[in-house]
């Protein structure tokens, strides 16, 4: 029998007013647990992992757990988070001041020098009886990152052990629960525990595979290098895709080992695949948390003579035999592991930190004009819009928007003049885009400096870029990113969905091997949670393009509005045909954009990517009602095979053609009828 022991001394639990009691599946309450961190190893790493079981417990499945500088000391961006998240409580692990407000909120802390003392203290004052329990070794941590999210899908604490035993205090702890089964993650040898049954999981993929057992469906793998534990420029990134698997119900697939990061992109996504296979398929969401050091990105030769070849990591979304991506997947990165963190909490708090005066306001910046008319048909309010020469300030319109939109000469120290990466303002959250030239460059500065993630540690959500310089050709992932967004796909979902009608412009033009358009395939990058769904103002007033499936045939329809835009013609295009250059969107329309050198201007051709999905052996697609001549079909389609037995039938029309110079529509259809065969 497990025989009761008192706390160890060094433990010591200031509370300030107790939670509202909670059963560990219902916790609806707003805490945040802050863990000092220092750079180097240590146990609070481990505190840190065992806080998040807790904290899911507590928010209902939304853990917010922050790693602070080792000082302690709350930066300015965690206080903003903490203004917005307005916690009921805020707890210290293993440090922190001794006041009770902290940032104007209750605080309590948990005072520990080990990891087994953190996580029996965290254990004792967040919960109640547990049938079971989960314990790893505090000497593996890949094993603990995997456990601690096994905890939180299950609320039930996570423990620590020495080699193959447990502490005195973690013994009478578990005693305390209640609990009758022991699952030990990591190789514990011959531990035995009195009273109770041990089922040992070696590693994430017994992990994975007792979790399908178990019906506990993961629809999100986040990948984590357990090596940014002790080397790399940011350290314990890790930590972050810990909270996120845990916050989306999901699972953590450590890569590489404790000492190296993977070989190579092929290691990597031998590694995920073995986690797949023991969930029994690919996940819907594969959150790539680390920074490029630590799980590379693949280097494609397509650099087409534009810039050096893009590093991208569309291939890690690539589970089966087409070119085609399965998964919605994004790289989740950050400035050091305390702003990932950060980034994590932000992400899954979102809902709860948003404000309707940001999330219904959305911004211009700079060269960018032509997206107001389709964030006005859902009811966001007429755009700020920013034109520089100076980047922005505090009280910006700029810093209290849901999405900003940029366009200007740009590299990965500043996005033009509208936000440079030594910056202090702080933002609302919000996701940025720019079609500037590199600002998700990583791996561009000596020095580890970067726009995109300062902008991600000052309050953004997400940043959406280009690697390397942009072309024209950019424009089609763009406006596909946003149809998608604004049709209330999360973010990941919308980076697969323009990435595919990307590839199927690709495949169209034939420039599998080489050419402008597969060189932008690869240069775009989105950069945050891919599960996030941005918050909008209401569903579309007009009716957007879309393909309506009657037995074998398909009807494309056009978008109900179609609307006149006045593009920015920046000095250096030297466009002089007229005073104004103009250009049409439609809902759910793409635009292809290439550069005319002769008049000085982007070309754009509006391109609806028809989706179908079926069942059907498809063979062939024929034109019922034939549209000849522009707008058009081109002839072509192609198919991307499913895991569930189903496929997508992919194609484009042509919908509407018009003079940039007059505003002018030309042509234009409305319905276009073809035949699956």
């Amino acid at each position: 029998m497990l025989r009761r022991l008192p706390f160890a001394a060094a433990i010591l639990i200031a509370l300030a007013p107790a939670l509202p009691a909670q059963s560990p599946s219902t916790g609806t309450h707003r805490e945040a647990f802050l863990v000092p961190m220092p750079r180097e190893t240590g146990w609070r790493d481990l505190a840190f992992l065992a806080a998040i079981p807790a904290a899911s417990v507590i928010t209902g499945g939304k853990p917010v757990v922050l790693a602070l500088e080792s000082d302690a000391a709350l930066s300015p961006e965690s206080r903003d988070f903490l203004a917005r998240y307005r916690p009921e409580r805020i707890t210290w692990i293993g440090g922190g001041p001794d006041d009770a407000l902290v940032a104007g909120f209750a605080s309590a802390r948990i005072a520990a020098s080990t990891a087994d003392e953190a996580a029996c203290a965290i254990a004792d004052r967040d919960f109640g009886t547990c049938a079971q329990v989960v314990v790893a070794r505090a000497d593996d941590y890949a094993s603990a990152l995997s456990a601690s999210v096994l905890a939180a899908r299950l609320r039930v604490p996570l423990y620590f052990c020495d080699g193959a035993s447990l502490s005195p205090a973690a013994r009478a702890s578990i005693e305390r629960r209640g609990a009758k089964k022991l699952l030990l993650v990591g190789d514990q040898g011959r531990m035995a525990v009195a009273q109770a049954s041990v089922e040992r999981l070696r590693d994430a993929i017994d992990v994975a595979r007792w979790m399908k057992k178990h019906d506990l469906p993961v629809d999100y793998l986040a990948a984590a290098a357990p090596v940014d534990r002790v080397a790399g420029h940011v350290r314990k990134l890790s930590l972050a895709a810990a909270v996120l698997a845990a916050g989306r119900s999901g699972a953590v697939a450590p890569v590489g080992t404790a000492d190296a990061p993977p070989a190579d992109p092929a290691s990597v996504r031998t590694s995920l695949a073995r986690v797949h296979a023991a969930l029994g398929g690919a996940p819907e969401f594969l959150c790539i948390a680390a920074s490029p050091e630590a799980i590379p990105m693949a280097v494609v030769p397509c650099g087409a003579g534009v810039d050096t070849d893009p590093p991208s990591d569309r291939g890690y979304a690539d589970v089966d035999d087409d070119p085609f991506l399965e998964l919605a997947f994004g790289r989740f990165v950050a400035e050091s592991g305390a702003a990932g963190t950060l980034l994590a909490a932000r992400s899954l708090a979102y809902d709860d930190v948003v404000a309707p005066a940001s999330s219904g306001h959305f911004a211009m910046a700079e060269w960018e004009r032509l997206a107001a008319p389709s964030f006005a048909d859902l009811g966001f309010a007429p755009p700020s819009l920013h034109v520089g020469p100076k980047t922005i300030e505090p009280g910006s319109p700029l810093t209290s928007v849901g999405v900003l939109i940029h366009s200007a000469h740009s590299s990965w120290l500043q996005i033009g003049d509208t936000y440079a990466h030594d910056s202090a303002v702080l933002l609302a959250p919000c996701v940025v885009e720019s079609a500037g030239c590199s600002p998700a460059a990583l791996d561009q500065d000596a020095e580890h400096r970067s726009v995109a993630l300062r902008l991600l540690r000052n309050g953004a959500v997400a940043f959406v870029g280009n690697v390397r310089r942009g072309v024209a050709q950019q424009e089609l992932y763009r406006s596909e990113f946003w149809n998608a967004v604004l049709a209330g796909e999360s973010l990941g979902r919308a980076h697969r969905s323009a990435q595919n009608r990307m590839l199927v412009a690709v495949l169209a033009n034939g420039e599998s091997e080489h050419g402008l358009r597969l060189y932008q395939l690869y240069n775009a990058a989105f950069y945050g949670d891919p599960a996030l769904v941005v918050h909008l103002p209401g569903p579309r007033q007009t009716r957007p393009a879309r393909v309506e499936v009657e037995g074998r045939d398909c009807v494309v329809r056009a978008p109900a509005a179609w609307w006149r835009t006045e593009a920015f013609a920046p000095a250096d295009w030297n466009y002089t045909a007229s005073a104004v250059l103009y250009g049409w969107r439609g809902g759910g329309v793409g635009v292809e954009s290439s550069w005319d050198a002769e008049h000085k201007r982007n070309r754009e051709e509006l391109v609806y990517t028809a989706e179908v999905r079926t069942r059907r052996r498809v063979g062939g697609l024929v034109a019922v009602q034939p549209p000849g001549g522009p707008p058009r079909w081109d002839g072509r389609h192609f198919v991307d095979e499913h895991a569930d037995g189903t496929r997508s039938v992919y194609f484009r029309v042509r919908m509407i053609d018009g003079d940039p110079a007059t505003g002018e529509i030309l042509r234009r259809a409305e319905d276009l009828r073809f035949r699956l065969e």
